[in-house]
């Protein structure tokens, strides 16, 4: 192994980490659990919600921090004295937002805040997504449901006709934009210009006391591009977009079903 350094090893959850079944595989989980005995750093930074993260860091025996909703969420589950941060989207944006709209602009709108899940109309698969374990669901109206400030909103659209205005609206707020998913430009997600994986990295940085160029992260889709260019070592999962595979340094060796994080890993850190 690369001898006397310590690594923050930064890793995206669903199609990085996780297999398309959601699984840790086992060459993976037990090298990362190595690793952290070497004294390196294992975290997440995903876009998922943190009580979805908390079970796959229990998994691998984390400690310290992790990263939630792409950025807008750092935490330490085991340490209240841990200087949380967290950023939302106002709720008087949001419904200003949508004050632009009719309700049949949308095939659905789903959003949360840190107890409540709303949906503008009931679809189970997006409920799965949306992890709504210990949260509160709610479906119908959507305007006057926000009572606080949100951590997720997004929206899918009748039409592409419709992403026009989305752009023009959304272009009035600061540091807000709006980032369609994968695979479609239908359905996206509000996000924040400023606030992104690589900013949360910086603040791990400082934490630990780690420079760049001992920062390895892992990322498989465009919510990970800004912390992909920013780690000192990045890789793109092979399962992952063409867009991160260009800016990667790296792409491993195998994907996201095939133990691609364990065969990079051993490789780059020489550990035969």
């Amino acid at each position: 192994m690369l001898e006397n350094q310590k690594f923050l090893i930064v890793l995206d959850c669903d199609g990085t980490l996780l297999t398309d079944e959601k699984k840790v595989l086992p060459k993976t989980k037990s090298y990362l659990m190595e690793l952290a005995k070497r004294g390196n750093i294992i975290t997440m930074a995903s876009g998922r919600p943190d009580r979805a993260i908390l079970p796959y860091y229990r998994e691998l025996e984390c400690h310290g921090p992790f990263i939630g909703y792409n950025g807008s969420i750092i935490l330490d589950p085991d340490d209240k004295n841990f200087p949380v941060f967290k950023k939302k989207y106002p709720v008087e944006i949001i419904k200003d937002f949508l004050s632009h709209f009719k309700i049949d602009d949308f095939n659905n709108i789903m959003a949360e805040d840190e107890k409540n899940l709303f949906f503008l109309y009931e679809e189970h698969e997006y409920e799965n997504y949306f992890h709504p374990q210990g949260m509160k669901v709610h479906y119908g109206p959507i305007l006057d449901a926000f009572k606080e400030d949100l951590f997720g909103f997004i929206i899918s659209l009748r039409n592409s006709d419709l992403l026009t205005k989305v752009e023009d609206v959304i272009s009035k707020y600061d540091d807000i934009g709006f980032r369609p998913w994968i695979n479609t430009n239908l359905i996206g997600e509000f996000f924040f210009y400023s606030v992104n994986k690589s900013t949360a990295i910086e603040r791990l940085q400082k934490y630990y006391h780690i420079d760049r160029a001992h920062v390895i992260a892992f990322g498989d889709a465009d919510n990970d591009i800004e912390m992909i260019k920013k780690a000192g070592v990045s890789f793109a999962m092979q399962n992952g977009s063409e867009t991160i595979k260009q800016i990667a340094d790296y792409i491993t060796p195998a994907d996201n079903n095939h133990e691609g994080i364990y065969l990079a890993l051993k490789k780059f850190l020489r550990d035969e």
